[in-house]
Parts: structure tokens; C-alpha cells; sequence
């Protein structure tokens, strides 16, 4: 039986549409975690391995080995939502999977792809939230419905939420009222109003128009050599951003 939020989504070729929003643990335990991983195979190859991109990579090339793989790539503080077709489960029925996208909180230190294209610029930890879009994909026969789109923004807007959770409360601590803690309430307060950044990584010929369409700005290009991920030559993978909102400062509670 199924316990994670769910709430309906678009009409898919005329067929209902159900959107599951999935904890690290209910990922590990969706008893169509294979189904999702053939999905994101499936994906891969659709736009990594076809003629768009001269056969970048070999047609059995794999995003993913196993389905233990999604999990460890998400780590903990991450959250995954699906698109699938209406129920979610039926006595066990498989349902469709139409789509999937997932967001993992990175640590302080851990992007260091900067805030502008010039790459030398380190966040400002202090200042920002930073998400990660990780494994979009969309069945390759519903391309050009705004499915990537939509999933995309799913994730944007689970991001501010829990930037804005967090925020709220550090605001529901005790007020500091001595003399000696005014620098700490200055950092707390610093904290609450951050910006939340969206990043990721793609392969540049495949994706970087894709997402610059959406508000991505490049920042960062690293060149990877013929074989690596089975590639066929050198390719260029490139680090990718955008500021999704202002959290704004929350009033104490």
C-alpha cells in the first residue's frame, strides 16, 4: 500500500496522470523502482546515443547499473517525485511511468561551480540553498508535452519549500535580546534570507540548449575523455545553474 503524497496530474494522451512526491525510504522500498531505472535507461539512450548526437555514446550504453544506483546517487536529503498513470497501484498492477525527477540538497562545500560564469566565484554558503537536479527523464515518446517542464518545476518549488521550512525554524527560536548575542542574531537573520540555486550537470551537446531555454546559465565545462561512460570521443560535460526565488526574511513567530 502506497503512503507517500500524491496529487493528479495532467491528462497524458487522454489517460489520467498521478504525481508522487517520494522520501530517500520510500524510493528505496516503490515497488517499481525497476521500472523507473529501465525509464531512466531508456531515456539516456533515446537522447545520448542516437543520431542527434553522432552516437555520443554505444546504443547498449546504461545511466544506471542498478536499482540500488538511484538511491545512492540521491543520498539522504533528497526527495524524488513521479509522473505515472492513474492508479499509482492497482493489485499489483505495474502502472505506466511517464516521467521522474528528484532533488538532493547539496552540503556546504560540496558545488563550487560559482554564482556567475566565472567559475573562481565560490558560493556564499551563507547566502544560498543549493539543490541539485538530478535523473529528469521523460519517456521519449511524450517528448514536446512540457512533461520535462513541469516535473522541473515540481522539483523548484519542493526546493523553496523546504529552504523556507528551514528558515521558519530558525525563526521560532528563542529571541536574543543580551548585547553579547546580537552578532548571532545578525547570522541568523542572514541565514533566513537566502536564494535558492538550482544546478546540475549534463552533457553539453545533448542538454546545455535545453536547459539555457529554461533559465540555465553554464558556468562551469569540463572536457571528459573518449571512453569515459563509454563515450566515443572527447565530450564536454558542463556544470549548470539558476537562482529559482528569494526565501525573503521571515519575522520571528
Amino acid at each position: 500500500m502506497d503512503h507517500h503524497p500524491t496529487t493528479p496530474g495532467p491528462e497524458i494522451n487522454g489517460q489520467r496522470s498521478i504525481i508522487s512526491l517520494l522520501t530517500p525510504e520510500e524510493l528505496r522500498n516503490y515497488p517499481h523502482l525497476s521500472s523507473l531505472r529501465l525509464l531512466v535507461n531508456t531515456s539516456f539512450k533515446s537522447n545520448h546515443c542516437g543520431r542527434l548526437t553522432n552516437n555520443l555514446f554505444p546504443a547498449d550504453a546504461e545511466r544506471l547499473s542498478s536499482d540500488h544506483q538511484i538511491c545512492s546517487e540521491l543520498g539522504p536529503d533528497s526527495f524524488t517525485y513521479i509522473l505515472a498513470s492513474f492508479p499509482i497501484s492497482n493489485d499489483g498492477e505495474t502502472p505506466r511511468l511517464y516521467g521522474s525527477a528528484s532533488g538532493k540538497h547539496m552540503l556546504p562545500g560540496s558545488y563550487k561551480m560559482g554564482v556567475s560564469k566565472d567559475a573562481s566565484v565560490l558560493l556564499d554558503w551563507e547566502k544560498y540553498d543549493v539543490w541539485e537536479l538530478k535523473l529528469l527523464v521523460v519517456d521519449p515518446t511524450l517528448h514536446k508535452q512540457g512533461l520535462g517542464s513541469l516535473l522541473t518545476k515540481l522539483v523548484e518549488e519542493e526546493a523553496v519549500k523546504r529552504a523556507t521550512k528551514g528558515s521558519l525554524q530558525l525563526s521560532k527560536l528563542e529571541p536574543i535580546a543580551t548585547d553579547e548575542t546580537l552578532q548571532e542574531n545578525e547570522n541568523r537573520s542572514a541565514v533566513m534570507d537566502k536564494k535558492v540555486i538550482l544546478t546540475l550537470n549534463t552533457a553539453r551537446e545533448v542538454n546545455e540548449e535545453y536547459y539555457q531555454r529554461r533559465g540555465f546559465v553554464t558556468t562551469k565545462i569540463e572536457t571528459l575523455p573518449k571512453g569515459f561512460g563509454k563515450a566515443s570521443r572527447d565530450w564536454d560535460l558542463c556544470f549548470m545553474q539558476r537562482e529559482v526565488i528569494m526565501t525573503g526574511k521571515v519575522s520571528r513567530l
